[in-house]
């Protein structure tokens, strides 16, 4: 025993010498493969606990949180009708709903099934890691940290349930009280679905290492204030939540995430007793659930009609900006990252070029940002992203942006631009806020040339339609007209902005100086664009026409319209009956009409300056049917006209008689001044 104890002990001595001499001579060899680089480069540790103080701050509101989760679930359950596949029975479908026990509020539920199949939560949970990153356009979610950021954001404690059509189960825990310094803490455990979940989970959960899991379980079984933490309670509800994902959507992988007990937007301002409050946190999910209700509509663009959306009982409809744009219409500009628009001496904007993508632009007046008083009436800017149209940011004011007069009210009456990439070109930052520009080599070139193109698209549907009515006021009158009726047509048929039929522009755009503007375009009128009504018959001049401009528009007026001439001044009740004529093409010569303005011209240059002016007349251009309507209250005019000359014939013969009495009484008193003055003469 001793002597095979000795060569034993002999043989690892050896070995260990032989390995320490190996190393050594690796060390000093030049080049080393990527294994023993691997073994030999130290990492830097992550501070879990730092970062999930990063994580409650990359949101201002909870509102903007909670849309990281739904860009997740959005992009699971998208199904493009687009897009042929073999199998076309899928329905998406997204609920969120409160998390109620027993009548009592304690969180939020968002469950959604997906078009494919789920990854496993062991690399779902992997911080910065993200099987999204090369989707392009097709998902939105691309950082590896939406899920876990957005459940740091709103709560300290959140699940995550996975459900597969093979019947394997994943359950997850997001807490605050799992993070360690040496690196983020979140576990997972897989299951099977075989009627014994609480028994499963209960034995991963026996192991000593996950102590703290079950504390969190615990936590989530105290319902009111003043209870205990109950670990059966919370896995109750735990496999509660499991059937109730059985039973729906039957052949799908189900998704969820339960957040206990929401923080309120400013986690500072919360306490451990306003967290746990039964009736506080009922509040703060039904206001969660209201604004989110209230602002998902606008928030994607591109939302089928087979992916429903429920937001407690409600359906969500994404028709938002057909139903509230007048003169919707849409643009379409290639855009070049790489290559700026006044490099050289050749004009590059919308070219073809293999690197150039098409960037689509919608344009509209928003009736009901008009007509809401105290309200910001200036050219405001919307970006979406990707293939559901996912709102990136908005520019109250983007006339500075992109490149355009920002004084007075230019550009302004309820403007609204919307900018669509639905190709997903443009970088965006994790939290989806913003884009990030300098990710690109050349980010700034990318990002001028796509605001100087949108300010060309602007400036020119801005001024085409500012030109049809004379005037920024008139055009702010023909806008609100549409701020009631827009909202309260019910009979309208509203479609998404992908599947209107919005009158559309192809431009072509050219150099002016320092700024591109649209050089030409090309219009296709499309039937569900709400367009602005233009004046039938042409408001009066505030100056006189001179003599050879009214000749012009006499020459150039259409023949088919009469046209008639108006007596600058003349007395109420001298209309005279125009002469009709034979044929409806023939110009009507004459007709008065009382002005209500009196001339400013003194009355000794009155006369010379109506013989300048042919009498004092002037041509005006009407339709048939005005002059038609014209010349029928003119003879209920006259007829009133002879009723009351009528009604007037005894008063003006009474009159007649009172005046020839006057006259003779004026005659008696004269008579009688005359003696009277004799008389004072002969007395004295």
């Amino acid at each position: 025993r001793r002597k095979i104890a000795q060569q034993l002990s002999n043989k690892i001595h050896a070995q260990r010498l032989k390995e320490t001499i190996s190393s050594c001579s690796k060390e000093n060899q030049p080049t080393m493969t990527s294994a023993t680089q691997s073994h030999q480069v130290k990492t830097t540790t992550v501070d879990g606990q730092g970062m999930w103080r990063a994580w409650k701050r990359g949101f201002t509101s909870n509102v903007l949180a909670f849309k990281d989760l739904i860009d997740n679930a959005v992009d699971a359950a998208f199904d493009d009708p687009s897009v042929k596949k073999e199998n076309d029975d899928f329905i998406g479908r997204i609920h969120i709903n409160p998390d109620v026990y027993q009548s009592t509020t304690t969180g939020i539920c968002l469950q959604n099934n997906c078009l494919n199949s789920v990854a496993s939560l062991e690399k779902v949970f992997v911080v910065y890691e993200s099987s999204k990153v090369d989707s392009g356009a097709d998902a939105v979610g691309e950082n590896g940290v939406g899920l876990k950021q957005a459940c740091a954001a709103l709560s300290d404690l959140s699940f995550v349930l996975v459900k597969r059509a093979n019947n394997q189960l994943s359950f997850g825990v997001i807490a605050e009280s799992l993070q360690l310094q040496r690196g983020v803490r979140l576990p997972s455990f897989n299951l099977v679905d075989n009627g014994s979940l609480y028994v499963q989970l209960e034995a991963h959960l026996q192991k000593q290492e996950y102590a703290d899991v079950r504390n969190c379980i615990a936590r989530y079984g105290a319902i009111e204030v003043n209870d205990p933490p109950s670990f059966p309670v919370g896995m109750k509800r735990i496999c509660e939540h499991f059937q109730s994902m059985n039973r729906r959507y039957v052949g799908h992988d189900l998704f969820q995430v339960i957040m206990d007990r929401i923080r309120h937007q400013s986690s500072k301002d919360d306490t451990v007793e306003q967290v746990d409050v039964h009736h506080e946190q009922k509040t703060r999910v039904h206001t969660l659930m209201r604004d989110i209700k209230k602002e998902l509509p606008k928030t994607y663009l591109h939302i089928p009609e087979n992916l429903y959306f429920l937001v407690g009982n409600d359906k969500l409809s994404f028709k938002h900006w057909p139903q509230r744009l007048v003169e919707f219409s849409s643009f379409t500009v290639k855009v070049n990252p790489n290559m700026g628009w006044n490099e050289g001496e050749i004009f590059r904007a919308n070219d073809e070029r293999h690197d150039n993508y098409e960037l689509r632009i919608f344009c509209g007046f928003d009736a009901d940002r008009a007509t809401i008083p105290n309200s910001r009436k200036e050219c405001m800017l919307h970006l979406h992203s990707r293939k559901s149209g996912r709102l990136i940011c908005t520019d109250a004011d983007a006339r500075t942006k992109i490149h355009l007069p920002a004084s007075g009210s230019d550009y302004s009456q309820g403007l609204t631009i919307i900018m669509d990439d639905l190709k997903g070109q443009l970088p965006l930052n994790p939290t989806k806020q913003g884009v990030a520009f300098g990710e690109e080599r050349r980010g700034r070139v990318h990002e001028e040339n796509l605001y100087q193109l949108v300010g060309a698209v602007v400036h020119y549907y801005y001024n085409l339609h500012l030109k049809k009515f004379k005037g920024k006021t008139q055009l702010m009158q023909q806008v609100c007209t549409f701020g009631d009726w827009a909202n309260r047509d019910r009979h309208r048929q509203l479609k998404s902005c992908q599947e209107s039929d919005l009158t559309t522009y192809r431009v072509t755009p050219k150099k002016v100086q320092r700024r591109i503007r649209v050089d030409s375009a090309e219009v296709s009128v499309g039937e569900d664009t709400l367009c602005l009504t233009v004046r039938t018959t042409a408001s009066r001049e505030k100056k006189r026409k001179s003599q050879t401009n009214a000749a012009a528009e006499r020459r150039n007026a259409e023949p088919d319209l009469p046209t008639t001439k108006r007596r600058r001044r003349a007395a109420p009740g001298s209309l005279r009956e125009a002469e009709a004529s034979a044929d409806e093409e023939e110009e009507v010569e004459e007709m008065r009409v009382p002005r209500r303005k009196a001339a400013k011209n003194p009355a000794a240059k009155r006369g010379e300056q109506a013989e300048k002016n042919g009498g004092g007349l002037e041509t005006i251009t009407m339709k048939k049917s005005d002059y038609e309507e014209l010349l029928r209250e003119k003879e209920k005019l006259q007829r009133r006209f002879d009723e009351a000359d009528k009604l007037l014939a005894p008063i003006l013969e009474g009159n007649r008689k009172l005046k020839a009495v006057n006259t003779a009484l004026k005659a008696d008193i004269k008579e009688l001044k005359a003696i009277n003055k004799a008389l004072s003469k002969k007395r004295k």
